[in-house]
This record gives C-alpha cells, sequence and structure tokens, in this order.
C-alpha cells in the first residue's frame, strides 16, 4: 500500500477516534446511584475554607479537576477548563486538585503555572489523597462534575463536551 493511500485511510478512520468515551460523557446514565464521598470540606492553596457539602445542597454543580505540574495532557486541557469556569461559573464550582505529599509536588510551581494561564478557580492540595481515594482517581487528568445532591454525573479524562449540561442540573 503506497503512503498516500495509508494516509488518506487514517483521514477516512480518525475522525472518530481520541473522543471522549461513552463513559466518560456521563456516569449518571450507567449508576445513577454514585455518590460523591460524603464531607467534602477543604481549603484552598490561599487559605481559604471550602464546603462543597453546602454547594452541592444549593443546588450548585462542582466540578473537581485533578492534575499534576508534570502532566502534559492536563496542562494541554487548562486553557479549555479557564474558558469552561469562566463561562459557567457560579453555576458550576471548578476546584482544581493537585495530589501528592509535599515531597512529590512543586507549589511554587503549581503558582507560576496558575497565573501563567489565567486560572480564576481555587487549586487545593490533597495531601492525604483522602480525595483522590475518596473519588476513586488513578491518574490525571481526571474531571469529576458532581451534580446538586452529590452524585457523579460526570468523570473523565479530558473535559466533557457540553458543559451546559451540568450547569443546568437542578437535581
Amino acid at each position: 500500500m503506497n503512503m498516500k493511500r495509508l494516509i488518506f485511510l487514517l483521514l477516512i478512520l480518525c475522525p472518530g477516534c481520541g473522543g471522549n468515551t461513552p463513559e466518560e460523557r456521563s456516569v449518571r446514565d450507567s449508576n445513577p446511584a454514585l455518590k460523591t464521598p460524603a464531607g467534602l470540606k477543604f481549603q484552598d492553596m490561599a487559605g481559604k475554607s471550602h464546603d462543597v457539602d453546602t454547594l452541592l445542597r444549593q443546588g450548585q454543580s462542582v466540578a473537581l479537576i485533578f492534575w499534576q505540574t508534570w502532566c502534559k495532557p492536563c496542562l494541554r486541557e487548562m486553557p479549555d477548563l479557564v474558558k469552561a469556569n469562566r463561562r459557567h461559573s457560579p453555576r458550576i464550582r471548578f476546584y482544581g486538585i493537585i495530589s501528592g505529599p509535599d515531597k512529590d509536588v512543586d507549589e511554587a510551581k503549581v503558582k507560576k503555572i496558575v497565573a501563567r494561564l489565567g486560572v480564576g478557580y481555587p487549586q487545593v492540595r490533597d495531601r492525604d489523597l483522602r480525595l483522590s481515594r475518596g473519588f476513586e482517581v488513578g491518574g490525571t487528568p481526571t474531571i469529576i462534575i458532581l451534580g446538586p445532591g452529590g452524585s457523579i454525573l460526570y468523570r473523565g479524562h479530558r473535559p466533557p463536551d457540553n458543559w451546559n449540561a451540568f450547569a443546568k442540573q437542578d437535581g
């Protein structure tokens, strides 16, 4: 097979590759009983306290963005997350979650990346991995969207295609 024919076949076959898988699009349809771990309260890197349980009870959705400074896919998707935050806040509250003990996370680098990219949502250190374990996060990037009441509406390695679907959830 010559090279032109191979490239043509790849162009025809690949448009469906690389998108969010059905299980990434929405976990609500496959298991509506999935719930967030109880007691979701934490402090961001600026020292401000956040009570996610209260936000969920008040009818807001919450996006937890698990990322690392060394994770290239995390950094590539961050500008899209910044835009989504600007467009959908406060209906969806965004939180960046950086997991790992102090020896594994360079907070100065986190702050530099956040400033450079104009990230306007709080960054939370998950030093004891409580959040990562509670949500069974196996790697980064991982995005989890919680709906009002605490249901897990979305879980994936890429941002969802339609943030509006989660901003309009009313329980």
